[in-house]
This record gives C-alpha cells, sequence and structure tokens, in this order.
C-alpha cells in the first residue's frame, strides 16, 4: 500500500475475472471521457468495450458505478487491445475501499 492508502498494481493472474456488464468512464489527460462498457472485471483490472480508440500504455483515470450507491475509481494502463475494439486495462491505483469493493463484486458475481 502507498502512503496516500492507495493499493498499487494486482497480479491478473491471482485474481479471478468475471463476465459483467458495467458503465465505466475513462478520462484522459487531453481531451474528453471516454465511455466504456466492461466485458470482465476483477480486482485486478478488466477488459472494455469502446467505439473511441486508446493507445496501448496510455495510463487513465476510471470510475464505475458497481451497482447501487457503490461506485469505485482509479488509474488503469492499457495493456492490449483485442479484436471488436476490446481492450485489456490493468489496476494501477485503487483506494483500499475501492478494491475491497470491487473484490466483494466479483465475489458476488
Amino acid at each position: 500500500m502507498g502512503e496516500d492508502g492507495a493499493v498499487s498494481a494486482i497480479d491478473r493472474r491471482t485474481n479471478p475475472r468475471v463476465a459483467v456488464d458495467v458503465d465505466v468512464r475513462l478520462e484522459r489527460a487531453y481531451g474528453g471521457p471516454v465511455a466504456a462498457r466492461t466485458v470482465d472485471l476483477g480486482a485486478g483490472g478488466m477488459r472494455v468495450a469502446t467505439v473511441r480508440p486508446l493507445r496501448v500504455d496510455e495510463v487513465l483515470h476510471f470510475d464505475m458505478m458497481l451497482d447501487e450507491g457503490r461506485t469505485v475509481d482509479g488509474d488503469a494502463r492499457v495493456m492490449r487491445l483485442h479484436p471488436r475494439s476490446q481492450y485489456a486495462l490493468r489496476f494501477e491505483r485503487l483506494a483500499e475501499q475501492d478494491l475491497a469493493a470491487l473484490s466483494e463484486y466479483v465475489a458476488a458475481h
């Protein structure tokens, strides 16, 4: 855990992912936000589909509502492009409570 209470990147292979469809807003350092939908989600990252292209190795700020009243946000790095405009993102920075919320959400699905 970092000095500011944030958790650094987690190895995806140790964290299961579940197929879920959640709205995600991605923010770049420059330009407007990018709307996306999750394809799968885990405590270490997510795969998203978007009509706007993303750059591999780009770091984006994200926020999403997991369910009524429970939102998470943090930073994620674009790791690779998949077919059909889907991108694998690895969480780079998450607050401890957001990591717990994601883990709980994944376990419930």
